[in-house]
């Protein structure tokens, strides 16, 4: 392996400049580990040195934190052990020269990084976007192991550090001078001038450092409240699900300002090795790298030549069309939206305010801020001003009919190189260009709702849509935020065809009377954000009985309708929240049930009954759409789950899920339905080839 470091001494200052050779990013590899040690070892016996300045040649980036992929590999507590100890041993001996120490943090500081800067003696942060410091270990269901539960919370107090181990969450270098993290946030323009004078103050003894700690922390009642507290709070998110922030915090109480550095670093090595052997972790790790491959996924396989929005245009100012508009504003693109009436246009404006305004509220945004963004929305009843629209995203009621009319005379009204979106749900793209005249230039773009919170974006070509509309598409999509997938164009797309029989076999089951509130709290309690019958409700009922029957009318006899969903929707004319009520009745926050539907609630079904009902008839339709090529690969159809219905990423995916149960007991499960409830549960071809020949979705 060629030198990851350079190092270079002048009037007394020796510079350690790390430098991955054919790499982007710096990672505390084993390799680099065992070079940075024999480095601190040689820099320890050098008696000629006043400071070390620790810092990175990679542009914005300083440490991105350990290698992932060496934890991805450990399967034995041991082994985990060893090489977190190896880590603690070497970082330690920065902490233990002879000298003062100074991070230079030019760049995005992560994980293992942060644990490194933590052992120097003092750090200073560049103040640019790039400059991000953060523990994001319990991310990947571990906890810092490098020595981070040890020197932070001493370094930031207690409340501080918690809050940054349990959460992962990120902090700038603003904050980061704020709450003591660094000793100065130093301009970007003002590094030549204030970075050396730093340094000399260092030197001269001149850099002080105050005492974070807070009162409270410094006796053992007020530690235990704090340590209370946390836990609360870690459980409201992670609803026990994922036990790594809540270990990090038994680490920390056995520890700070009770055990020696040495003893306590044991401890953390002791319980980061016990999760980081676990499936949750590895199942996280694997998200993480899908993650990471689908923003190098650009949808299409060579280079072409990207169209630049720089102004769009919006059909329909609804609720989701509001979502939409709000999304370019976030981004300060222009966008132009058109409806049949001043007050349709207004209940698109009024849902942009009302997502700046709730950002406002937690501290995101400012007002000024605000008004510049709004400022970047305009409304018309005509088409004008589409000739300036780089592309226009249709989102109007989901009729072929209307979509096909709207289109057709939008198509018109547009320039010949613009891209034309619609963000249909599941009608076929290629059926919706039959009236284009370039249908090229139309592709379906699939945003969720609410838009401002679902990363994302479904990305649908049809037969004739070209390279450079899918590329230009999957551009927009990163720069609106978003995470683009490529799925094929079927009824319902990918997530939708996915999801929605998962929704109907909920109602199936309140036919045959179970339980509204138990399917909910099973479901629930298996990790989904929320049970299907909140969650139709969340949707509209309307939106899922009309994408349940485009989906049974494209299927055939393997989708059996709901036919309760029918009579709630077409007879009694629910809505759900929308109209405060659907299967549950809706005040504000609360909910109760709608006893006008909820059946009798007598059939007592068994929790893994309903738990295999409705995941493994997901799995099924899964592996329908990766037989059929409506998606690549089965980790990008897990994160398309993940991201757009909030499927638990501690269980990896769907997928995934399926593997670790067991294909063969996936298949045998679905047999048993099949012959109990009928053919909509008959396993698909891939998944009864794989349990015959032991294969499984991840290889």
């Amino acid at each position: 392996m060629a030198s990851a470091f350079n190092l270079k001494k002048e009037n007394g200052i020796a510079t350690l400049t790390f430098d991955l050779a054919g790499e982007k990013v710096n990672k505390l590899s084993a390799p680099v580990l065992i070079e940075l040690d024999a480095l601190l070892d040689d820099l320890a016996k050098q008696t000629d040195i006043k400071l070390l300045v620790i810092q990175s040649a990679k542009k914005g980036i300083f440490i991105a934190g350990a290698d992932i992929e060496e934890i991805k590999d450990l399967r034995a507590i041991p082994d985990a052990e060893a090489k977190v100890k190896r880590g603690q041993d070497v970082l330690g001996k920065i902490e233990k020269l002879p000298y003062p120490s100074i991070a230079v943090i030019n760049g995005a500081c992560m994980g293992g990084g942060t644990e490194l800067v933590l052992c120097c003696t003092y750090r200073a942060a560049i103040d640019t976007p790039k400059t991000l410091i953060a523990l994001p270990e319990v991310n990947l269901g571990i906890f810092p192991g490098f020595g981070g539960t040890q020197r932070l919370p001493k370094l930031i107090g207690l409340v501080q550090a918690l809050t940054i181990i349990t959460s992962g969450k990120t902090v700038n270098a603003l904050k980061a001078e704020k709450i003591g993290l660094v000793d100065t946030a130093i301009p970007e323009g003002y590094i030549d001038e204030q970075l050396p004078q730093f340094i000399s103050n260092i030197v001269a003894g001149k850099v002080k450092r105050k005492d974070r700690s807070s009162t409270i922390e410094r006796v053992g009642l007020g530690r235990a409240y704090i340590y209370k507290k946390t836990r609360e709070q870690v459980l409201k998110g992670t609803k026990g699900h994922y036990p790594a922030p809540e270990k990090a915090v038994d680490v920390i109480e056995k520890t700070y300002r009770v055990t020696s550095l040495e003893t306590g670093l044991k401890i953390e090595r002791e319980e980061f090795a016990k999760l980081a052997v676990t499936d949750l972790s590895k199942n996280l790790i694997q998200v993480f790298f899908t993650s990471e491959a689908l923003k190098k996924d650009t949808g299409v396989s060579g280079k072409v030549e990207l169209k630049e929005i720089k102004n769009a245009a919006l059909l329909g100012a609804g609720v989701m069309g509001g979502g939409i508009a709000w999304a370019f504003t976030n981004k300060d693109i222009s966008i132009r939206m058109k409806d049949v009436d001043w007050d349709a246009i207004g209940v698109g404006y009024k849902h942009v305010a009302e997502v700046w305004q709730a950002l406002k509220k937690i501290g995101k945004i400012r007002d000024t801020e605000i008004d510049n963004k709004m400022n970047k929305l305009s409304g018309t009843l005509d088409f004008s001003g589409f000739d300036n629209a780089d592309i226009v995203v249709e989102a109007i009621v989901e009729n072929m009919d209307v979509k096909h009319k709207v289109l057709a005379e939008t198509e018109t009204h547009i320039e010949s190189d613009a891209i034309l979106a619609s963000n249909t749900s599941s009608l076929s793209i290629t059926k919706l260009s039959a009236p284009l005249k370039r249908p090229e230039k139309f592709i379906g773009m699939h945003f969720f709702n609410p838009v401002n919170r679902m990363p994302l974006v479904e990305v649908i070509p049809g037969e004739k849509t070209d390279d450079a509309t899918i590329a230009s598409t999957f551009a927009l999509a990163k720069k609106l935020g978003k995470t683009p997938i490529k799925v094929g164009d079927c009824a319902g797309f990918l997530v939708n065809r996915i999801l929605l029989p998962y929704m109907n076999e909920a109602v199936l089951m309140l036919e045959e009377n179970a339980s509204i509130e138990k399917i909910d709290k099973v479901m629930y309690k298996f990790g989904l954000p929320m049970g299907p019958f909140t969650l139709a409700d969340e949707v509209g009922i309307d939106v899922c009985y009309k994408v349940a029957k485009i989906l049974k009318d494209a299927y055939g006899d393997r989708v059996k309708l709901s036919e309760l969903l029918r009579v709630i929707y077409e007879d009694k004319k629910l809505l759900g929240k929308k109209a405060k009520k659907g299967f549950y009745i809706h005040n504000g926050k609360e909910k109760t049930l709608n006893t006008e539907i909820s059946g009798t609630g007598t059939n007592d079904l068994p929790d893994q009954e309903i738990i295999d009902r409705c995941i493994l008839i997901m799995v099924n339709e899964a592996a329908m759409c990766l037989q059929e090529g409506i998606i690549e690969k089965p980790e990008y159809l897990d994160m398309a789950m993940i991201m757009g219905t909030g499927f638990p990423p501690f269980r990896g995916g769907l997928c995934r899920y399926a593997d670790a149960v067991g294909i063969p007991h996936v298949v045998a499960r679905l047999t048993e339905f099949e012959s109990k409830y009928g053919v909509r549960f008959k396993p698909a071809k891939l998944l009864t080839e794989m349990a015959k020949s032991g294969g499984k979705f991840y290889k």
